[in-house]
């Protein structure tokens, strides 16, 4: 009976964390108050690397975290996009930098951070 009851009561402690961590996963886009991007195009209008900073005013410490590049042509219609990482773990207050190939036609970018995980709970530098 007692094996019986710890298989229970393991077996639901392990579909409690499954759908705990399913429920983590909503797939709806991170908060982009803790976010910031930032990039600058060359000053002679030719983009030969996409370069520029993520910052990440979080209260967390973050690490895996992608941006969606999408490049824009003169009109401002989408051309294309990609996904970039950004380098490393970013504490909160920190930054870090990313980097990515251009897109072709694309004369601007609109760059956001799409997924990161969380890697604790921390204190800024």
């Amino acid at each position: 009976m007692v094996v019986v009851m710890r298989r229970s009561l393991t077996f639901g402690l392990g579909l409690l964390l499954l759908a705990t961590a399913a429920w983590g996963q909503t797939g709806e886009p991170p908060d982009q108050r803790w976010f910031r991007v930032s990039w600058s195009p060359p000053t002679d209008g030719t983009v030969a690397r996409i370069k520029g900073n993520v910052f990440n005013d979080s209260p967390y410490t973050v690490t895996d975290v992608r941006l969606q590049i999408e490049g824009l042509d003169a009109e401002h219609r989408p051309v294309g996009r990609r996904l970039a990482w950004a380098f490393g773990d970013i504490v909160p207050g920190g930054k870090t930098s990313f980097a990515a190939e251009p897109l072709p036609g694309a004369v601007s970018y609109q760059i956001t951070v799409v997924s990161y995980d969380l890697v604790s709970l921390g204190q800024a530098p």
